[in-house]
């Protein structure tokens, strides 16, 4: 699949996230939003005792943060707020018994039940009971590591199963009827689905020259481009080569010019799959299964439902597990479509008096703010307001002696003492950008001068100048680039 340039939310373009990545751009997604909105923003240590939320066995650090709006506080872990119960992200572990109470309330699931690896034969027999093909997955597992589906036959599941001893500690897997269609990921807050990915799992397209390896090593540099793909690459490893096994290929091999090929059955983005955005293709039937599978389990007022809609019908489906922290980037950056502000939803729903708020374009840098709290410093980093209302921008480009004479470090100095906003950086020799943003467009325009002026070394032969508008996101404080 080639990837498209697709329509980014207006204040949350690329530079916005840059080198954040994994479940940390989960937590800085909400976190942004919600500071954005005026709320005061506090980020806290690893292993704090203020974190109560089920932290599913990982850190903390750079993931735990409080919202508040003065009266109400709310706490963070990722993408989960404090609403969502403890209780339910231990039921949502279990797969088999997230689909027990589902399937007790009436939302359709896939027929299956959980074995023990070592009981080969009991798993070949229940397997050849409900027939083929079959999906075996981990119990307690996550992120797609231990699922096998579309298994076809004995052999192929044999083959799986040892490979499961021999790359896992998991001691309990399910085993389940495996049903074809389409896979979602849909995230719903409260009564509603605000976002949808359809996963199609990991796959290369020939060009008639290039061998299987390198169009992963093509398409693995598309990914890099991606704010949430950067860190997930395709491996080949045990299932990419027995799917192309099945169709005669290794990783030598030369696919036909335009040939689509699958390297995974499971479509789970981490390993390589592409998030294709889905909300409005989604039938109104399918996406009440995915409110009624919350709805189902003790308080969990959002969180991301995993279901495959029948080929046959789209109105039916089945769910396949729900997961109470999810991960929400992909709505954001999709490689097709429209970028879904589950963010926004998700501080509308815990503080709904911001609701329509005009939010700040600025953002923050993310690793200098929890810098202090990964060296303990600090117990907690207190993020002050961001400044609001009318935002006056200029881009000045300066010429003349510029190079080894203090210049940009000069515009720094007087940059951070007028409490300006931007960055400078070199454009060629003897040529120098200056971009500035602020409240006051008197300090704006008063630049100007600053930047006629320059150090005591430097000579400045021509500044010319530009507005800039309209404003795009900008970061708090001021750089040399």
């Amino acid at each position: 699949m080639v990837y498209e340039k697709i329509q980014l939310l207006p204040d949350l373009n690329e530079e916005v996230v840059e080198n954040i990545y994994g479940f940390r751009l989960c937590s800085y997604l909400v976190a942004l939003e919600g500071w954005r909105r005026g709320l005061q923003l506090t980020w806290y240590k690893d292993e704090t005792d203020l974190c109560k939320l089920d932290k599913l066995n990982s850190s903390t650090q750079g993931k735990f943060f409080s919202l508040s709006n003065g009266e109400d506080i709310h706490y963070f872990f990722r993408s989960r707020g404090d609403k969502v119960s403890n209780k339910s992200v231990r039921i949502c572990q279990n797969k088999e018994k997230t689909k027990e109470i589902l399937s007790e309330n009436g939302v359709p699931v896939p027929k299956g039940r959980v074995i023990s690896v070592d009981h080969e034969e009991e798993i070949s027999n229940y397997a050849k009971g409900v027939k083929y093909p079959v999906v075996i997955k981990p119990i307690n597992g996550s992120m797609g590591k231990g699922v096998y589906t579309n298994i076809k036959n004995k052999d192929e599941l044999i083959n799986v199963v040892n490979n499961l001893r021999s790359e896992y500690n998991y001691t309990e897997y399910i085993i389940e009827k495996y049903y074809p269609g389409k896979e979602y990921r849909i995230y719903v807050v409260g009564d509603k689905v605000v976002g949808a990915t359809r996963r199609v799992p990991a796959n290369i397209v020939g060009d008639g020259v290039s061998t299987v390896n390198e169009l992963i090593e093509m398409k693995n540099m598309e990914r890099k481009k991606n704010p949430y793909l950067n860190p997930k690459p395709i491996k080949v490893d045990f299932e990419v080569s027995k799917c192309l096994e099945t169709i005669g290929y290794t990783v030598h091999s030369i696919p036909q010019k335009e040939e689509v090929v699958y390297l995974r059955e499971k479509s789970n983005l981490s390993s390589g799959g592409d998030p294709l955005d889905a909300t409005d293709e989604l039938t109104p039937a399918i996406k009440q299964i995915a409110v009624n599978s919350l709805k189902a389990l003790p308080s969990i007022p959002h969180a991301g439902v995993d279901i495959i809609v029948d080929p046959k019908s789209d109105k039916k489906g089945v769910v396949l597990e729900v997961n109470a922290t999810a991960e929400i980037g992909f709505h954001l950056f999709p490689i097709k479509g429209e970028a879904r502000d589950v963010p926004g939803a998700i501080i509308d729903y815990y503080f709904p008096e911001t609701i329509g708020k005009n939010k700040s374009i600025f953002y923050f840098n993310y690793e200098s703010t929890i810098d202090p709290l990964k060296s303990w410093v600090t117990e907690q980093v207190v993020m002050s307001c961001p400044p609001e209302g009318l935002i006056y921008g200029k881009r000045y480009i300066v010429s003349g002696k510029l190079k080894n004479v203090g210049y940009m470090t000069f515009i720094r100095r007087q940059a951070l003492q007028k409490k300006l906003n931007g960055f400078t950086q070199k454009v060629c020799d003897g040529k120098i950008e200056v971009v500035v943003f602020s409240e006051s467009e008197k300090i704006v325009l008063d630049f100007e001068n600053t930047c006629l002026k320059g150090s005591k070394k430097s000579i400045v032969n021509n500044l010319e100048v530009e507005d800039i508008n309209p404003i795009p996101p900008v970061k708090l404080g001021f750089e040399i680039r």
